[in-house]
């Protein structure tokens, strides 16, 4: 995770996909904290271990106000959860208007791969997603 992420407006959304087993606590708080500090105000997870990284992620936030906003997806496919990501992850209304959604794949080619196609016409992503929901 960058020290600082150049992006249009404070606040984001993130989704993030990683395979967590085998990954140390202390480092998955290090990179939920970055994601914080760069301004993370929603933040999705999926892959396997994504409820703890999601619960890390909690402990990290608690009492913060306005609220940071966390899910998590293990029991979906990789489309639902970025579908998700990108139509239902609406921030507090105390952070105004949120402009920017980052998607992070750590570790997994494919998963990025994936991502990177539905992101490139996220028109016809939606598409999908309804016709097959």
């Amino acid at each position: 995770m960058p020290d600082s992420i150049s992006l249009p407006g404070h606040h984001f959304v993130a989704f993030v996909t990683a395979d967590a087993t085998r990954v140390d606590a202390i480092v998955l708080a290090n990179f939920c904290r970055k994601l914080v500090q760069a301004g993370c105000v929603y933040f999705c997870a999926w892959g396997p271990d994504c409820e703890r990284v999601h619960d890390i992620f909690d402990e990290l936030i608690f009492n913060t106000d306005p609220v940071i906003m966390t899910t998590w997806h293990d029991k979906e496919s990789l489309d639902s959860a970025l579908w998700f990501f990108l139509f239902s992850a609406f921030p507090d209304d105390g952070y105004g208007t949120v402009q920017s959604e980052v998607a992070i794949s750590i570790g997994n080619p494919a998963w990025g791969k994936q991502i990177r196609h539905n992101l490139a016409d996220i028109e016809s992503f939606d598409k999908k997603m309804l016709q097959e929901g």
